[in-house]
């Protein structure tokens, strides 16, 4: 005990910390919990529905596109490339987790900017803004995507080995999505209209992700599109995971990495620099 109590709070684990960008958020975790708490009751205060309303519109976005591609569309799966032939777990499996990604980058974009006063009057990370909104997209959608294995091993489609990917697998989506999101919340600190071409933009990529069709449907030489998209692997992994069964491939994980480290490194170096000139920007 006393050795795992050293190792958590070593200097050479701050130092990692610090490196991954995650020691103001690990300093200060009572803190963003606090933070996650006042959100969830700011959210559904007044609120009839209440926690119905997180589960609402993902639940009528899915039956949009059901009724579109399965429907109108007639869009089939084949179970040798997908791991299924059932066209609505395809799309659950890549739409639920999109979901949350999305959701979590629109919060954070604009959560420095947001919470401007609280940042000026009170000195804590301000890496915690953007961390406390993806957190927040996380816990209202994330269960909806637990019940997804599940649910596909009842209908014969899914794998029970499946979980043991699915928790690595979102950790890693929600690191990813933490780098993106504090990396635009710095720049629209800093030039407002980056969050409005983030929110602009962002929720045409869906498009562009093989989460409303298999990559293998995409026509020769657009397939870059789906190369340049972060959640592109993502999508590719928990397909294989939530389908299939199994782990995702060394390619895919690759992908990820990439993507990782790219903003991983370019976050850090943006809140090395700009953490001094932040408050002033707001």
């Amino acid at each position: 005990m006393n050795l795992l109590r050293y190792v958590a709070t070593s200097a050479a684990t701050a130092r990692i910390l610090g490196l991954l960008s995650l020691g103001g958020v690990a300093g200060f975790h009572h803190l963003l919990r606090q933070l996650l708490a006042r959100s969830f009751r700011a959210s559904y205060t007044g609120a009839l529905g209440g926690w119905a309303w997180v589960y609402a519109r993902p639940a009528l976005m899915a039956c949009a596109y059901y009724f579109v591609f399965d429907k109108i569309l007639a869009v089939r799966m084949e179970a040798a490339v997908t791991g299924t032939p059932s066209y609505p777990l395809f799309l659950l499996a890549g739409l639920l987790p999109w979901m949350v990604f999305m959701e979590g980058v629109m919060e954070g974009v604009q959560s420095l900017v947001r919470e401007a006063e609280l940042l000026k009057k009170a000195r804590f990370p301000l890496e915690l803004m953007p961390a406390r909104a993806i957190l927040l997209a996380a816990l209202r959608l994330s269960p909806l995507l637990l019940l997804l294995w599940p649910l596909g091993i009842w209908l014969g489609e899914g794998q029970a080995v499946g979980l043991l990917y699915l928790l690595p697998w979102l950790l890693l989506q929600l690191l990813l999505t933490y780098y993106l999101a504090l990396t635009l919340a710095i720049l629209t600190a800093a030039v407002r209209d980056v969050g409005m071409l983030v929110e602009s933009v962002l929720p045409l990529m869906m498009f562009f992700t093989p989460v409303l069709y298999t990559r293998q449907s995409v026509p020769e030489g657009f397939g870059w599109l789906l190369a340049i998209n972060p959640f592109t692997p993502l999508a590719d992994g928990y397909h294989r995971i939530l389908l299939a069964g199994s782990p995702p491939g060394g390619g895919v994980f690759l992908a990820l990495l990439f993507w990782l480290l790219l903003f991983g490194v370019f976050s850090h170096v943006l809140l090395r620099r700009a953490r001094e000139q932040l408050v002033d920007w707001l």
